[in-house]
């Protein structure tokens, strides 16, 4: 703004207007704004109105004169300052010059005026302050920009911070308790922390109906004690979790807070899952190490007896019946080794999903029975009563007979187990719906109504259950992952410990007018097979020797090698008719060998039969790929070994 164009304005005070239009016309060139007043008291009321560059003030008037206005000016904050020019017209000028000098005037002109002069001083006084208001009003607009330059910047950083930022009002009711609060200012993070769209100038309880005020006395407190704190709160009605700081703006008494939060949800939640595996791998590791030595017991146990056996055979060579005896024990214990190491091999091809079904068309009737007759030594061995509920109709389904049998058996079996000595167990079938629903109940110890989920776990082991007829706690979860195969279902339910479990399987049922296709095997042939030369390849010695003997007792040649090397060497100089050949060898693996010895002519038409632990579909797509005709999972069972031999006899008389 130029220096002339600053609005200045002058006070002249007199009673007497003709005096007054005298300093007007004297001062009108100065081209400032004159303001008129006939008394000390309009005078005073116009200076606390406005700012005037000077005052001129008459000496002498009625009522308040010009000494008594000067004094009241001088004690007004907004007029301290003014510059005042007494004007009289008096008889003795030098003292009322003493006085108006004491009173803080700047000067003090006598009448007659003359127009230049004072045109000349008020004129000093009005530069000096358009001077000042200039200086004033450049001082202002700089603190302006400076103002503005910072609140650019504290915007910046206010809408740049990802975290949410907010200044709030408390709003207190009259007894001064918080009842709700405003948003005062808020950035663009809030939203995004919150999901509450534009809330300045609305209250918590507007944005979120219904809120809970949990943290109304956290901000009261923080507002009347100044101390600002820090903490987590979960805000249910937002279903959030947020980590709040909060302090006091401004005075006590303000009641302005300002909130940096931010919501963890996400966090909390990530944490607690990361807390969640944590512990469920501590249990599985628990359950693991329990599992390994459970395992170690139940593989350890058959061997006393083994051991035993071997003693008394040696000893008992002419005792025919104690040696039958020995026999049948030793025989049970291998069977109860090799029903253990099955469960393992269950566990593993359904953990791994390759699990293989061999469905047909079955009667679920034949299926129970063949179960009972498997689990009948255990049921006599605890002295328990077993009874048996089956429908006289037929109940077809299509499912795999063995991993069914397999299912109602370990049922029966862990009835049997955790059922106190002449107990009574109950395995009823009947039909709801297009379902058979199959229940095996007992008056054993019990569930835990916690523990009713539990036993389906693998390994778990269920509290105060113990295991009272040995195992490796893993029956029942294979019933759940085979019955689960077949598109059904189990539970398990009890009434609490020492009043007995029912679990109960439902299994789809086939109508009897559908069709299934079913593998059959072709019926084995009764005639003696011829004899064949046999080569049984096997790193572990009492293996191959123990096969080798019932190759000869069956009437067979029998050759026995324990590393590739021999096998090849065999093969060449001896023709063969089958071949067992063990995958793991010390000086190459089962696939090297039955390649190589495919490629002689001699072994074009030789029977190349696996054998391994490894028995799923993976491994047996491996053997055929290196050659084998047939695969054995160890330890191969005599009627599959004897059925080979009889194809390998028929291929052999069929030329």
């Amino acid at each position: 703004m130029p220096h002339n164009a600053i609005p200045a304005h002058v006070l002249l005070v007199d009673d007497q207007p003709a005096n007054l239009l005298a300093l007007e016309a004297a001062l009108d060139s100065l081209g400032v704004n004159l303001v008129r007043a006939v008394s000390g008291t309009q005078a005073l009321a116009a200076l606390e109105k406005q700012d005037f560059a000077a005052v001129l003030l008459d000496v002498r008037m009625p009522g308040m004169d010009g000494f008594e206005v000067a004094r009241e000016i001088r004690s007004r904050a907004r007029s301290r300052f003014t510059p005042i020019l007494f004007v009289t017209a008096g008889d003795d000028p030098d003292e009322a010059m003493l006085s108006a000098y004491a009173l803080g005037a700047v000067d003090f002109l006598s009448k007659p005026l003359r127009s230049e002069v004072l045109q000349a001083k008020v004129g000093v006084f009005v530069e000096l302050y358009r001077s000042k208001e200039e200086l004033r009003v450049r001082e202002r607009r700089d603190f302006e920009q400076r103002l503005e330059a910072k609140e650019e910047r504290y915007r910046a950083l206010f809408e740049s911070i990802d975290e949410g930022f907010c200044v709030v009002k408390l709003l207190r009711g009259p007894d001064g308790e918080v009842y709700d609060l405003r948003y005062e200012e808020a950035n663009e993070a809030f939203s995004m922390h919150t999901g509450l769209e534009n809330p300045v100038g609305k209250t918590m309880r507007e944005l979120v109906p219904g809120y809970e005020g949990t943290r109304f006395p956290v901000y009261d407190r923080v507002a009347r004690t100044g101390e600002a704190t820090r903490f987590v709160q979960e805000d249910r009605t937002m279903q959030r979790w947020f980590d709040i700081y909060a302090s006091r703006l401004g005075a006590p008494g303000g009641d302005l807070v300002a909130v940096l939060f931010s919501d963890i949800t996400q966090r909390l939640l990530a944490e607690q899952d990361l807390r969640r595996l944590n512990e469920e791998l501590a249990q599985a590791n628990r359950r693991k190490t329990e599992f390994l030595a459970t395992l170690a017991h139940e593989l350890r146990n058959p061997l006393a007896p083994l051991s035993n056996g071997l003693h008394l055979m040696r000893m008992a060579s002419t005792k025919p019946e104690l040696l039958e005896k020995t026999r049948q024990m030793m025989e049970r214990q291998i069977q109860h080794m090799v029903h253990l190491v099955d469960d393992l091999l269950d566990v593993a091809r359904i953990s791994t999903g390759k699990v293989e079904l061999r469905r047909s068309r079955i009667d679920l009737r034949d299926v129970v029975a063949t179960a009972v007759e498997t689990s009948a030594s255990l049921v006599e061995a605890g002295g328990h009563q077993l009874t048996v509920d089956v429908p006289d109709e037929p109940l077809p389904m299509d499912a795999d007979p063995t991993r069914i049998a397999q299912v109602v058996s370990n049922l029966l079996n862990n009835a049997a187990k955790y059922t106190p000595q002449a107990g009574r167990i109950a395995l009823q079938v009947r039909v709801e719906g297009n379902e058979a629903v199959l229940s095996v109940s007992d008056t054993g110890i019990g569930l835990a109504p916690d523990a009713l989920d539990k036993v389906f776990e693998m390994f778990a082991q269920v509290p105060g259950a113990g295991k009272p007829q040995g195992g490796l706690g893993i029956g029942l979860s294979l019933v759940q992952s085979l019955v689960a195969l077949h598109g059904g279902s189990v539970s398990a339910s009890s009434r609490g410990p020492g009043q007995g479990s029912t679990f109960a399987v439902r299994l789809p049922l086939l109508s009897p007018d559908s069709e299934v296709t079913t593998l059959m095997s072709q019926p084995a042939s009764s005639t003696q097979p011829d004899q064949l030369h046999v080569l049984v390849v096997d790193d572990n010695t009492d293996a191959a020797e123990s096969l080798g003997v019932l190759l000869d007792i069956e009437g067979h040649a029998a050759h026995i090698a324990h590393t590739g090397a021999e096998a090849l060497q065999l093969a060449q100089t001896q023709p063969l008719d089958v071949v067992f050949l063990d995958i793991g060898l010390p000086d190459m693996t089962g696939y090297d060998v039955a390649k190589r010895m495919r490629l002689l002519p001699s072994m074009q038409k030789t029977l190349l039969v696996a054998l391994t632990g490894w028995g799923t579909e993976d491994d047996r797509q491996r053997t055929r790929d290196a050659g084998f005709d047939r695969h054995l999972t160890k330890p191969a069972e005599l009627p599959a070994v004897e059925e080979l031999l009889r194809a390998a006899a028929q291929a052999k008389r069929d030329g």
